[in-house]
């Protein structure tokens, strides 16, 4: 499967990219990514898929999304398309929706459901709170669903996630390579010491109790199961240790 990424111009700041690849670590290793460069859509070779990264230009679409539109849009009406923002107070959801409004009069494939993900940015860094990186799994798998991904794969995303929560987890645990590793509920046994996933610290730092708190979000949704986290947190311990 191969996805292009559509970002608007850049900014000093680099939201947009940093979004993007924020999309595209959540998109791993189950599809390629293109990033656009200005070569005709014609010689990129067969696309699943088109996800659109804007910000927001004097309360609208940038120039060079709508110039991107207007110039290649009979080359990608029948992509599967999905359009996100940031940047701002609402997130670009001014550009985003002209973005959508755009696909429907011209009847391109954009997918639909719920309102657009839009980040808006709280300090002068790009960060996701838990539940913006939660809508982000969400959209992630929905979108490549739309593209045409069967659900064993879509689950593949989400499990590989939960297993790098939990191989960070126990980073967070114990800095020493565990001898012995079992899960028992919500439990990790390392090197003969237990630590309790579901209590964690007072002082637990907020990423943490977040990767926890997504664990079991994604869990829960993917009906993933300790009998088959257990032996690929194992593998990744031994590959990737330091």
């Amino acid at each position: 499967m191969r996805i292009l990424f559509v970002l608007s111009d850049e900014t000093p700041s680099g939201y947009v990219k940093k979004f993007a690849e924020t999309a595209q670590k959540r998109i791993g290793r189950e599809a390629e990514v293109l990033y656009y460069n200005g070569a005709p859509i014609r010689t990129l070779g067969e696309l699943d898929g088109l996800w659109i990264f804007t910000h927001e230009e004097r309360g609208g679409c940038p120039e060079s999304i709508s110039d991107f539109l207007e110039n290649n849009f009979s080359a990608i009406q029948d992509i599967p398309s999905v359009a996100t923002g940031v940047g701002g107070k609402e997130g670009a959801m001014n550009a985003v929706t002209e973005i959508y409004d755009f696909f429907e009069t011209h009847e391109g494939r954009m997918l639909q459901g719920s309102e657009p993900l839009c980040i808006p940015l709280r300090s002068t860094r790009f960060d996701l709170d838990h539940d913006e990186k939660m809508e982000l799994v969400f959209l992630v798998d929905s979108f490549l669903k739309y593209c045409g991904m069967d659900e064993s794969d879509s689950r593949k995303i989400g499990f590989e996630t939960v297993i790098n929560d939990y191989y960070k987890l126990l980073k967070y645990f114990t800095d020493k390579k565990p001898d012995f590793l079992g899960l028992t509920e919500a439990r990790i046994n390392a090197d003969g010491e237990t630590f309790d996933l579901e209590n964690l610290p007072d002082d637990a730092p907020a990423a943490v109790r977040d990767m926890k708190s997504e664990i079991e979000d994604l869990s829960e949704t993917y009906e993933i199961d300790e009998d088959e986290i257990l032996p690929a947190l194992k593998e990744k311990v031994l590959r990737e240790w330091q």
